[in-house]
């Protein structure tokens, strides 16, 4: 690799041209001093004189005492250098928008110093040469003779690129694992869910089924019975669907729905309105009837009415007209 020269500084640039200058100053000199001598081993050519473009020659003695003019050197010295550094400032700014555009370009950065260093040049490691270009052939070159003076430190780089890799699968499979894990475990929360909402729905008929015996059971004379308030009726409904305060004289009736009664009465998909089943039909066709036998307001009145408290009678008289006619209602959709 050759010498490395450095561009000179404007005053050394100014130096050196000083030197030069008075070089072929004293260059000169000493050729006019040798001449004359010369002219007696050579005889002289004659020569035209053109007394409009050329200066009569000056004798020796002339040549003598000539001496060079420094200042005049230096200050045409710098006169060059001012008309060149001018022309130089032209060119540049005609050139402005095409350097503005190769700066503003990764074209001028060798791609090992771009983002990424050399673990973007692994890549040009299985690129045919035949099929770059001339500036990436010249860097796949300055690479490979990289790798060749720098082969321990290659292959650390090779070996922490491994690691790398390594690590970053490694914490990719246990996120992956904990993703794994995390969704086997809200899966299981819901089916618990689901277990106890399960369970909480058979308690609730079961209860319900249990009360009806009791309501109808004959009374027993053992003293005054306990009167009833509007939340000991049990309502073809789970508790949370009717919501209704047991302190409160009036509730509203938008409470009781339809949906709330089927829900509660025929549970699961088995019972769905569009089934074809002729023995599921008479089975969701019998639990209407029961149901609707209960709450039939004539036989709820004479039977269980008179037993509620008498602030909850008439909130209890308008819930059971309005179960009766939703059941009704279902009775008539299942023919």
């Amino acid at each position: 690799m050759g010498k490395l020269r450095m561009k000179r500084t404007p005053e050394e640039q100014a130096r050196h041209d000083f030197k030069k200058a008075k070089k072929a100053a004293r260059k000169a000199a000493k050729h006019e001093k040798i001449a004359p001598e010369s002219k007696h081993s050579h005889p002289p050519r004659q020569e035209q004189w053109d007394p409009e473009y050329d200066e009569p020659e000056a004798g020796p003695s002339a040549s003598r005492s000539h001496k060079p003019d420094y200042e005049a050197i230096q200050a045409e010295v710098e006169e060059a250098r001012f008309r060149d550094k001018l022309w130089g400032a032209l060119d540049d700014d005609e050139r402005l928008d095409s350097v503005e555009a190769r700066l503003n370009s990764f074209a001028h950065v060798p791609r090992r110093w771009r983002s990424g260093g050399m673990d973007t040049m692994e890549d040009d490691l299985n690129i045919d040469p035949q099929m770059m270009e001339d500036e990436m052939y010249a860097e796949w070159v300055r690479v490979g003779i990289w790798r060749k003076k720098h082969a321990a430190e290659h292959e650390e780089h090779l070996r922490k690129q491994q690691e790398q890799a390594a690590r970053r699968a490694r914490e990719a499979a246990l996120a992956a694992e904990t993703r794994r894990l995390e969704r086997q475990a809200e899966e299981e929360r819901k089916r618990k869910r689901r277990e106890r909402e399960v369970k909480r729905q058979s308690d609730a008929r079961e209860l319900y089924e249990m009360r009806w015996k009791e309501l109808l059971a004959p009374v027993v004379e053992e003293g005054p019975a306990r009167p009833l308030r509007f939340m000991d009726i049990p309502w073809p409904m789970f508790v949370q669907d009717l919501a209704v305060p047991a302190s409160s004289s009036h509730f509203d009736l938008d409470a009781i729905t339809a949906n709330a009664i089927t829900s509660f009465l025929l549970p699961g998909a088995r019972f769905t309105q569009g089934s074809q089943d002729v023995n599921l039909k008479k089975e969701r066709r019998e639990k209407l009837r029961e149901t609707l036998l209960r709450f039939h307001p004539d036989k709820f009145e004479g039977r269980i009415l008179s037993r509620v408290e008498e602030r909850d009678r008439i909130k209890t008289k308008e819930a059971v007209a309005k179960v009766a006619i939703l059941l009704n209602t279902l009775m008539a959709a299942a023919d």
